[in-house]
């Protein structure tokens, strides 16, 4: 549920905050609106216990070609493209979605041929990376922080196996 709340309540939040004053159109509005909601509930998704059993567990269940898309380490990054619609609606060239996949995909792809004790600090490397080439690519105003968090979220919440934990029923 919180990644429900989260995802829905961040476009707002962005939107007064820092949208507004942005001069976009209504179509940009409601694109980085669905870029963010994608995003936030992405990572938070895909950070959940539930999710991380079921990514990165040997269980043997019947699944939908939709849950065996999201089940694949390579092809679920894949079918990403949402950062192409950045180039479509906002002023920025199509080198910058086709960098940032590009980085996704080849953080993913190397990260799977590292020994597990490594995946998470070169999934957290990957996202610091990220987040200093952010500085350097540029971006659209008001979307600078769209490219470390799709790293965030297909390299380091999807990509990475974690131990998933519940509460205890004391808690």
């Amino acid at each position: 549920m919180i990644a429900n709340y989260a995802a829905f309540i961040a476009p707002v939040i962005l939107y007064f905050f820092a949208w507004q004053t942005l001069e976009w159109s209504w179509l940009q509005i409601i694109v980085a609106s669905l870029l963010t909601l994608d995003m936030i509930g992405g990572v938070l998704t895909n950070s959940l216990g539930s999710m991380k059993r079921f990514l990165h567990t040997d269980q043997k269940l019947e699944l939908t070609w939709m849950g065996k898309l999201v089940g694949s380490k390579f092809l679920f990054p894949a079918i990403h493209f949402q950062l192409f619609a950045v180039p479509l609606c906002f002023d920025v060239a199509w080198s910058y979605a086709f960098f940032w996949y590009a980085v996704m995909m080849v953080s993913v792809v190397f990260l799977h041929f590292l020994p597990l004790y490594l995946q998470r600090p070169v999934a957290l490397l990957a996202v610091m990376l990220s987040i200093i080439l952010s500085t350097l690519v540029p971006a659209p105003t008001g979307l600078e922080w769209l490219a470390p968090i799709f790293i965030i979220k297909l390299v380091l919440s999807h990509g990475v196996r974690e131990e998933p934990y519940r509460p205890s029923l004391s808690q």
